[in-house]
């Protein structure tokens, strides 16, 4: 796979983005389309071309059909067909194995001998993320509130657009086909803008968060052995790291983007400021979260078994609690989706899922009595001191739902949690400070004063980079030439794949 903090990426974009702007502009998106093909089969088995290639066609054609349908039963089959192959091949390609081993531990209960398959299946790259663009764009054209692109050349370069074939964000067709298929003229500006803000991306993911990973890879290969308190900076710099990476990469693929003139949706919107766990996933893989309410919470919410259950719960549970019973159990089956999206193991769904979601229901549940109990302690909401420790326990409860993420299984997350409340370990900060080097401990903490600055500049709503521009000409180029420079003194420690990759 060809990473987009490589070298190969950036000889790739700077060859496509050429030929982009040379060619005539009507003939853009026909060249966009066949970039997108080769950068595919260069970065992974061209053989899985065939999974992606059967959910393009199979929805693209299933749209025409839906739209031309008038009798809504027809259309309704197409629908359903077209929605379990495909989720049914991503199924098939990602979990597997989760299933497998979960048949096999019944199996195994039962006193049966367990089941080998003997077959190894590739996913195809980004296979999460279109199969959810594709599904979202064909229900869209179901329920009617989208249109259906008649040209198979145009609809294909939706489906692999390469800058966010790696890992989203997953895009709403009414979100990007204006831009994606519009004429566009070289304009200096934006290109510079994309090329700012890929090099942001590159500092974070480099600069920050591969270094941060050296610290979590040591914590939790050597959980055992380290004092308690390293490993819960360890638990800390994870949620750093994922952020770091995954923010990162998505600044590369906006970039990258914007240098063609596409404009793609924005995934995060500085998520360690929320005050709430529901807040913080308001800000946090907004595409994904946008997508999993607008498809799977809101249809079920609405369809004519929820609204049976509701009439029964508050016949059976009053006003109150019989109207928040229902929307708790939708809730629920979005959590779970959320879950076995980010995994195939029961870590996910444990982790990504039932956590989040029991924190969520826990603070609407007690949302009101909290409120009553902060006017009697005479506690401001607007205080600085009461937002920062609202912010510090959301982060801390993200934290520790990451855990899941970040253990190899079930077992060593409760080994990990056993021992952050313990261990009394000889390591401390000191082993910490010899595996990373104090030139990398320096740099990490170079990097992370300039990260907190722009985190807190863009949640004031400032645009870092037309900030930077603005400054003289002197302050402007150190601040580039510094960025570059830590970048490349970070080549040496670089090359863990982004984390949100795998999916």
């Amino acid at each position: 796979m060809i990473s987009i903090t490589s070298f190969s990426y950036l000889a790739f974009l700077a060859v496509v983005l050429t030929g982009y702007y040379l060619i005539k502009p009507n003939w853009q998106s026909a060249y966009l389309l066949l970039a997108s093909l080769l950068f595919y089969v260069l970065s992974c088995a061209s053989y899985t071309l065939i999974y992606l290639a059967v959910s393009t066609l199979s929805v693209y054609y299933a749209a025409r059909a839906i739209g031309r349908q008038t009798q809504e039963r027809r259309a309704k089959r197409i629908l359903a067909f077209t929605l379990c192959l495909n989720f049914g091949l991503l199924a098939v390609l990602k979990y597997h194995s989760f299933a497998l081993d979960n048949v096999n531990m019944v199996r195994g209960l039962l006193g049966q001998e367990k089941i080998n398959w003997p077959v190894s299946l590739a996913a195809s790259l980004g296979i999460s993320y279109y199969t959810l663009q594709l599904c979202g764009y064909l229900l869209d054209c179901y329920w009617k509130v989208g249109k259906v692109q008649e040209s198979f050349a145009r609809f294909a370069l939706f489906a692999c657009y390469f800058p966010q074939m790696t890992s989203g964000p997953v895009s709403r067709y009414k979100q990007v086909q204006e831009s994606l298929y519009a004429e566009h003229r070289f304009e200096y500006g934006r290109i510079t803008h994309g090329l700012k803000r890929m090099a942001w991306g590159m500092f974070k993911k480099m600069v920050i968060a591969d270094r941060l990973g050296l610290i979590v890879n040591s914590v939790y290969g050597n959980y055992e052995t380290y004092h308690m308190s390293i490993i819960w900076a360890g638990i800390f710099c994870f949620a750093l790291q994922l952020y770091t990476d995954f923010s990162g990469c998505m600044d590369i693929i906006l970039g990258t983007s914007e240098c063609f003139g596409i404009t793609l949706p924005e995934n995060f919107r500085n998520p360690f400021f929320s005050t709430t766990i529901q807040e913080f996933w308001q800000r946090w893989h907004i595409t994904l979260g946008t997508w999993l309410k607008d498809y799977i919470l809101d249809p079920v919410l609405k369809s004519d078994l929820w609204i049976r259950l509701g009439e029964d719960s508050r016949k059976r549970l009053g006003k109150k609690w019989g109207k928040r019973a229902p929307t708790y159990l939708g809730m629920l089956i979005l959590w779970l989706a959320m879950g076995l999206w980010h995994g195939s193991g029961w870590k996910f769904i444990i982790g990504e899922g039932l956590w989040f979601w029991l924190v969520i229901i826990a603070g609407n549940m007690c949302g009101k009595p909290l409120q009553r109990l902060n006017a009697r302690l005479h506690i401001n909401a607007g205080n600085f001191a009461w937002i920062t420790f609202q912010r510090l326990r959301t982060f801390f409860i993200f934290s520790l739902g990451l855990i899941c993420f970040r253990a190899a299984d079930m077992g060593e997350v409760w080994a990990v949690l056993k021992a952050g409340v313990t261990h009394y370990g000889q390591r401390g900060f000191s082993q910490v400070k010899g595996d990373l080097g104090i030139v990398n401990l320096v740099m990490l903490c170079v990097g992370l004063v300039i990260f907190a600055a722009a985190e807190i500049m863009q949640d004031r709503k400032t645009d870092i980079f037309v900030w930077i521009t603005e400054r003289p000409a002197a302050i402007s180029w150190c601040v580039y030439l510094a960025v570059c420079a830590m970048i490349l003194l970070s080549l040496s420690i670089s090359g863990q794949s982004f984390i949100y990759a795998g999916f």
